[in-house]
């Protein structure tokens, strides 16, 4: 694309990021005016709920990424003489949103679920430059070979963004590569060109290139938007009890602790595919999607696993975007049906 049009397509994105940040705002400051001025108070959380201190996860642990300047924490389980799977998760999430593989994997499999740059207990640098995505893919990159062996990479969301173009430019790295609910950017950004869907459901990436008002929207009512995202208009608590929901506001309580994940959508140069990945993606990869993603098209799942040289696409009907956990006995199956059937997968 042309600079001229770059110019364009970046002068209506803040455009549409200016109207709907002031429709938010308006609506935030009406409901501050009902609520109260407890509306935008945010409740001190100075230690972790128990839940995420629970042994039964696994074993916390710091890397520090030299190569990058920048700590990354993680929690691990199993044998590390046993293959390796490595689980990156989405936003706004940490760690925590792989409980259920974590726990059920580890009886085989080294596992392993990190917090990203600027989340969890990982390194937060300040400046917006720093979550630019060649440094994140990097990061993973560096993690992986911190951890010193090929390995499984499954990923969500933001997390699965990052993986796609990883496998690609480093597929030495991977045995197999397992997707959930975060679309290919190659993909992605052809898909949403030509759906007014698609275009719609992405109405939050506009958002979120306005300072400081998303976070004040997502910090309100003491972390309300926590709970209505992963819960979701079927409200469903089985999947997300009280003390899960607490966990995740636990960490987003924090001071700051929402705007480096936010960063990560300000360093989006909507329109511009130069550096996308153009390769087939070698190594071998399952998607796994939720039917009922309200952020993400269904049709995303298939144009994704068809950037495969070696593709299969699992659809969890009725699951979410938070398809691991929502629908966790479901996707656990999914994972290890696919890696019974991939030899590669097994190699240490």
């Amino acid at each position: 694309m042309g600079t001229i049009g770059q110019f364009l397509i970046s002068a209506l994105i803040r455009l549409i990021s200016l109207a709907i940040s002031v429709v938010v705002l308006v609506g935030l400051l009406r409901r501050r005016w009902k609520v109260g001025k407890q509306f935008f108070y945010v409740k001190p959380r100075p230690t972790p709920p128990p839940i995420l201190t629970d042994p039964q996860w696994g074993t916390h642990a710091y890397v520090d990424l030299k190569e990058q300047g920048i700590k990354l924490h993680y929690v691990e389980a199993g044998d590390r003489k046993n293959p390796l799977i490595v689980f990156v998760h989405g936003f706004p999430e940490f760690w925590f949103s792989w409980r259920h593989q974590l726990k059920h994997f580890s009886q085989k499999y080294w596992v392993v679920a990190v917090d990203m740059r600027g989340y969890g207990e990982s390194d937060k640098p300040s400046s917006k430059s720093q979550y630019n995505t060649d440094l994140l893919i990097q990061d993973l990159r560096y993690f992986v070979l911190a951890l010193g062996k090929k390995c499984t990479l499954v990923a969500h969301d933001w997390g699965a963004v990052l993986a796609w173009q990883l496998v690609t430019l480093h597929p030495e790295l991977f045995t197999a590569h397992i997707s959930l609910n975060g679309p290919h950017p190659g993909a992605y950004q052809k898909y949403i060109r030509k759906s007014f869907t698609q275009l719609r459901m992405s109405w939050y990436i506009c958002f979120f290139q306005t300072p400081w008002i998303p976070e004040l929207m997502l910090r309100s009512h003491d972390l309300k938007s926590l709970e209505k995202m992963f819960r979701g208009t079927k409200k469903n608590v089985l999947a997300f009890p009280d003390d899960v929901i607490e966990a995740f506001k636990y960490y987003y309580s924090q001071k700051g602790a929402f705007t480096p994940p936010i960063n990560y959508y300000r360093n989006i140069v909507i329109g511009d595919s130069r550096k996308l990945p153009v390769s087939k993606i070698r190594v071998p990869t399952l998607v796994i999607w939720g039917t009922d993603d309200l952020a993400l098209s269904k049709p995303l799942a298939k144009l994704s696993s068809q950037e495969c040289e070696s593709g299969e696409l699992k659809f969890v009907e009725g699951a979410s975007h938070w398809v691991q956990q929502d629908s966790p006995d479901i996707v656990n199956t999914l994972i290890q049906q696919y890696l019974d059937s991939n030899p590669s997968s097994k190699i240490e």
